[in-house]
């Protein structure tokens, strides 16, 4: 193996530089809740804080000046302070004017605070800057912390489904399932679409099944190469940046957060019953000629309404505990969390322990902090594919059937045959739990050697320890799917990742001028170990020890482990002048493990530049715009991420199995075969991006208006094209760097927010377009390159299409008479047989007549939400959808291929003589061209709007809350997730996560996806 980037020694350096601060551990582990030590002449303070217009404003900061005894506005502006008569309070908040007020003889306060206009906006960190955002020139996208605590959801991921333009999240409603992020598109055909996270500061690795929603402050989304620039390889797919919840100024607050509800699957398929659907079959075997088998011609009695027995009322709860607070000097938070969700089937469930540490302290110019989370996770996987065997398995067929191993029921040949498994003797035989034990962290320390010039260190680390178990019982789900041996399999493993980041950083003004810049290097190393057990023979039942010892036959253990690592320099500046004339740009230069030595680094670069045209003089005079920038950036980014074996780490070399034993000549000889290609040409990817952009204020920046177009484009992308296996290839196909692939799209993002008194709403609407296509694969005419997907198969990846476009037979009516068959390109077709359409004109129904049809990128994303809230009550509503992308319903083929065992729909009205149906083919039960799974007859327009959040609560007043010792604020609320869905497709769900094989090109394909289950919550909020 040849020499990789990082070794444990280069840390040391960077970890010796920590040393003087370790002592600072026990100053905070010293750390006491700040105690007030009041006056002789202290006197209870209250009183309300509110804006220019008479609105109440939560948050506020209020202290007694030159001490630490302070407090904060509740949610109506509200306050309550003991203070020294003469006293001065000093009332502070992001956005608005600092104001000092004398206490006087009165003990009531009535404060407003004006609009601060150098604080047009919150501060955006982008790369390693943070900049305010009226001067930010790359295309970033941010919600709030309040909006994503909304949604009693189990992931970050859901929280902003629909809620940010350009970011596209697919979910469905397996408990601790992990959603799909994309950022404006696929842009890779060789590893995972989805972002980068940092979490303040992490980078962080392996999505965010397990990071709690309660514990966000904002989170920020890079788009751009401008924004995304000084992540260099690392944020190709995009960035999203997570600020976790600090303690504030003020005595030691305690929060506590908690809601619990029920779930439920909203849509059911309108199946047939037992009578229904002898009665259909008996006319499917008929119509073929085949005996009709006993069990349908002579029921038993057994009616199974399989989505009954299956489906159930799931459970969700969360409770989250905070301790908060801070000097002028230091800050600290505790918060532990616990989220539970059954499922809305039987089988699945899922729960996670996690607890937070967050803390800061400044010593002069010397500034230190940590943030550590703890998090546990356990989950029973769903397991099989119960929701095409929900349409396949028939009502006469029992759950429960004595005479079968296992004791489920099950299909037979003779009596009912169906090919659907028991999809509850699915969950029950098999065991499948999963256990999750994470430690993410970094501790960072700065210090400022002049005003204009500072040091940061930030060492990061992010260690998760798994443990996977499948315990299986025998017995039998169908004909075809029978476990005569019960076993059992245990794998665990564990995945470090280190980060080690020193920057310096400049940042000093002349004049009009204003100059920052960072330098900075950084060395990432993620390693991962894997080893698995199994044995076979645990009995029957009914008790079971589940360990490998115990196990009567033990089978072959497995195991792995590998490493990549990343070594980066990179550099950053912002400029401005007088805050109108904007310029940005970033460079990195990255090494990658991942590639060969003569293609190990890559450099990496972007620039912006911005004008704030409301900033001119000639522009003065425009009183009804209140805000106007323009953007543009161009920049190129580049990609080391590979999938295949020991996670793409060692792509470039060939893999030999050197234990190889052949016959010659009746004597074993030891020999070594190669079982894999390598890849030795394998190197970056490349993303150009260009990005456009406007951003509007009017009305004092109540109504404001974000605008991108955006074109990017991976070059040199990483494809595999087929390689034949006599050459050595038995280990997948090597990459070669021969794809190009284009998105383009516009973004739109408006606001409103209005204060009349008491009164105060809201509204922020989004929505997003795309359009993606392959550019090059390498080769063009007949021997052009592309990449099959899905059963049949359903899509093709070539030169002019989507990634993954649906490449299909089109479906051209049914056949009405012998007349229609004849002269056509079905001569053995029978009246009342689907007709496909000649496309290229051979006079044969072949593969050649396949196309490309449909859209699996929808056309249009979109999200709008609607706040208001007068005095103690608040309402939110936000809708979330999709328009005009398609979706191919694997559950449509099965119940309308009719040569199959399984079942119908209940009002189903086939072809027939006396039926001249155009839509649906006679019934019979026998192979033939009705059963063609790739064809259009199966595509459904996958549009939808849905009613994704919506929650009322109440504010209980203070005078009552103040009756109980102890409390200070108290807020219920109910809430309801995925109200309704208004959509034309006919399943469960139009919302796929895609293909069961997790493909990039099979997201347009719902092969039986777990429906997003309906949602209702009620919650309460407690302050003390």
């Amino acid at each position: 193996m040849k020499k990789l980037l990082l070794y444990p020694r280069y840390l040391l350096p960077a970890l010796v530089c920590c040393l003087p601060s370790i002592g600072v551990a026990n100053t905070l582990a010293a750390y006491r809740p700040l105690v007030v030590r009041r006056a002789a002449a202290a006197q209870p303070v209250t009183g309300r804080v509110t804006d220019e217009k008479g609105g109440g404003l939560p948050g506020v900061t209020v202290l007694v000046k030159g001490t630490q005894n302070g407090t904060s506005t509740n949610a109506n502006g509200e306050f309550t302070l003991d203070a020294p008569a003469g006293a001065t309070l000093v009332f502070s908040s992001i956005g608005y004017i600092t104001k000092e007020v004398a206490v006087s003889g009165d003990a009531q306060l009535n404060v407003s605070l004006a609009a601060d206009v150098q604080q047009l906006s919150e501060a955006v960190v982008v790369g390693y800057l943070t900049q305010e955002r009226q001067n930010v020139t790359g295309a970033v996208a941010t919600v709030g912390g309040t909006d994503v605590r909304r949604a009693p959801v189990a992931t970050l991921s859901e929280s902003i489904q629909g809620r940010l333009a350009g970011v596209q999240v697919t979910t469905n409603g397996t408990p601790g399932q992990t959603p799909n992020i994309n950022i404006r598109g696929i842009g890779s055909l060789s590893n995972g679409s989805g972002p980068l996270f940092i979490i303040d500061g992490l980078w962080v690795t392996g999505g965010l099944r397990d990071f709690t929603p309660q514990d966000v402050e904002s989170v920020q989304v890079l788009k751009d190469a401008a924004a995304l620039a000084p992540y260099g390889v690392s944020g190709a797919n995009g960035v999203i940046i997570i600020t976790t919840k600090k303690g504030k100024l003020g005595t030691t607050a305690i929060n506590f957060n908690a809601y619990a509800g029920v779930q439920n699957i909203a849509k059911r398929y309108d199946l047939a019953n037992a009578a229904q659907y002898t009665a259909l079959a008996t006319q499917a075997y008929t119509n073929a000629g085949t005996r009709v088998p006993s069990g349908i011609a002579n029921p038993s009695g057994v009616d199974t309404d399989w989505q009954k027995e299956f489906f159930r009322t799931g459970a969700v709860q969360d409770y989250n505990l905070g301790f908060s607070g801070g000097g002028t000097n230091s800050n600290y938070l505790i918060s532990g969390d616990y989220f539970s969700q059954s499922g809305t089937v039987t089988g699945p469930k899922y729960e996670r322990y996690n607890l937070r540490v967050n803390s800061g302290f400044t010593k002069g110019r010397l500034k230190i902090g940590e943030n550590l989370a703890l998090t546990r996770a356990n989950q029973t996987r769903l397991n099989g594919a119960p929701f095409i065997d929900l349409l396949r398995i028939t009502p006469i067929t029992p759950v429960l059937d004595p005479a079968n191993p296992g004791g489920y029921g099950y299909g037979d040949s003779n009596t009912r045959p169906t090919f659907g498994s028991n999809p509850i003797g699915a969950q029950r035989l098999l065991n499948n739990i999963g256990t999750n034990n994470q430690l993410q962290g970094n501790v960072f320390g700065e210090f400022s050697f002049l005003p204009s010039l500072r040091y940061r260190l930030n060492l990061g680390t992010q260690y998760r320890a798994f443990h996977d178990q499948r315990q299986q019982q025998a017995g039998g789900l169908a004909p075809n799917n029978l476990t005569p041996v019960s076993g059992y399999t245990d794998a665990q493993g564990n995945e470090t990742f280190l980060l080690a980041e020193n920057t310096l950083t400049y940042d000093q003004s002349f004049g009009k001028h204003n100059l920052t810049v960072v330098g900075g290097y950084s060395e990432q190393r993620n390693n991962f170990e894997f080893t698995q057990g199994a044995a076979q023979g645990y009995g029957n039942g009914p008790v079971f020890y589940w360990a490998l010892d115990a196990g009567a036959t033990p089978l072959p253990a497995t195991g792995s482990t590998f490493v990549w690592t990343k070594r980066s320099y990179f550099g950053q500046f912002t400029y401005d002048y007088d805050g109108r004339y904007l310029v940005t740009g970033a460079y990195r230069r990255d090494g990658s493990s991942r590639f060969s030595a003569d293609r190990k680094y890559g450099n990496f670069g972007a620039g912006s530049l911005g004008w704030r045209v409301s900033k001119e003089k000639f522009f003065e005079g425009i009183t009804a715009i209140s805000d106007l920038k323009l953007r543009a950036s161009y920049g190129i980014l580049g990609s080391d991420q590979l999938n295949g074996p020991y996670g793409g780490s060692y792509s470039y070399q060939e893999f030999t199995n050197p234990n190889v034993n052949y016959n010659f000549g009746g004597q074993s000889a030891n020999g070594a075969i190669r079982t894999a290609l390598g890849s030795p040409s394998v190197g970056w990817e490349e993303r150009s991006t260009q990005n456009y952009g406007l951003d509007l204020g009017f009305l004092d920046n109540r109504l404001t208006v974000s605008a991108d177009y955006y074109i990017s484009e991976t070059r040199n992308a990483n494809v595999y094209p087929s390689i034949p296996l006599f050459l050595g290839n038995a280990g997948g196909n090597p990459f070669q760097q021969i794809g190009r692939i284009q998105n383009k799209g516009f973004e739109l993002l408006v606001s409103y927010n209005e204060t009349k008194g008491k009164f105060h709403y809201g509204a922020t609407a989004n929505l997003t377009t795309i359009s993606n296509k392959v550019l090059d694969l390498g080769t063009s005419g007949a021997k052009a390159n592309f990449f099959d997907a899905g059963s049949g198969p359903i899509t093709r990846t070539e030169v002019g299409y989507e990634v993954g476009s649906f490449y299909l037979y089109q479906f051209d009516g049914i056949f009405q008479s012998a007349d229609n068959i004849k002269g056509s390109a079905q001569p053995n077709a029978q009246p009342g047989d689907v007709r496909y359409r000649d496309t290229n004109g051979n006079g044969v129904i072949d593969p050649g007549d396949r196309v490309h049809v449909g859209r699996v990128f929808p056309k249009l994303q979109y999200g709008l939400n609607l706040t208001a809230g007068y005095g103690a009550f608040d309402f939110a509503v936000f809708f979330q959808g999709v328009q005009g992308n398609d979706v191919y319903n694997s559950g449509a083929y099965w119940l309308g291929r009719f040569d199959d065992p399984t079942n119908y729909v209940a009002n189903l009205s086939p072809w027939s003589p006396t039926n001249p149906s155009t839509t649906t083919p006679r019934l019979a039960q026998q192979s033939g061209i009705n059963s063609f799974a790739n064809s259009t007859r199966f595509l459904e327009d996958g549009s939808y709007l849905r009613l994704k959040n919506l929650q009322i609560g109440f504010t209980v007043p203070k005078t009552l809350v103040e009756k109980t010792k102890g409390l200070s604020s108290v807020r219920i609320y109910l809430t309801s997730q995925n109200l309704f869905t208004a959509t034309h497709y006919s399943g469960y769900d139009p919302e796929t996560i895609g293909g069961r094989d997790g493909s990039l090109l099979t997201r347009g394909i719902d092969e039986g996806n777990f429906p997003n289950p309906r949602t209702f919550t009620v919650g309460a909020q407690l302050g003390f």
